[in-house]
């Protein structure tokens, strides 16, 4: 597994959540700041309502991970450590990442240190792990609980 680049997501926005304010909120800022990452914008604006995909919350990341970082694991996570036995085959592609505050809008990139949202696909369907272990996000601000998955 390598852990550089692994995501550990928090939770799954609901597509209320997605549809009344991220959404809503990325588009104002676009419109009022401009694009800040060309090729992030696109693959937000082709993929806005993803077929397997979701829009999630995660984690500091460990590293710089790209746009179009592709996992073929998951795993579940309980206090930032992978659970014995848990990791399943899982492939998923992150479609973009966004920046958080104050202007929220896609990015190219998680930086290293930093917690944002991504869309993620799964080509194969979202698995039922992420439903049955992650929080639902239906009100920002939120707070993590200790349940966590990770893509790896």
């Amino acid at each position: 597994m390598k852990e550089q680049n692994r995501l550990i997501l928090w939770g799954w926005f609901s597509p209320e959540v997605v549809e009344r304010r991220l959404i809503p909120d990325m588009e104002r800022n676009i419109r009022r700041f401009g694009v800040m990452f060309p090729a992030a914008n696109e693959a937000f604006q082709r993929n806005k309502h993803p077929v397997h995909g979701l829009y999630f919350a995660h984690s500091y990341a460990e590293s710089d991970i790209p746009m179009g970082q592709e996992y073929t694991q998951i795993a579940l996570m309980e206090n930032d450590k992978i659970l014995p036995g848990s990791v399943r085959a899982c492939p998923a592609k992150v479609i973009c990442f966004f920046t958080c505050n104050p202007k929220m809008q896609p990015s190219g990139s998680a930086m290293r240190g930093h917690h944002e949202f991504s869309l993620i696909q799964f080509p194969q369907g979202v698995p039922q792990m992420i439903y049955d272990e992650l929080q639902e996000i239906t009100e920002l601000p939120f707070s993590p609980t200790s349940k966590q998955v990770c893509l790896c």
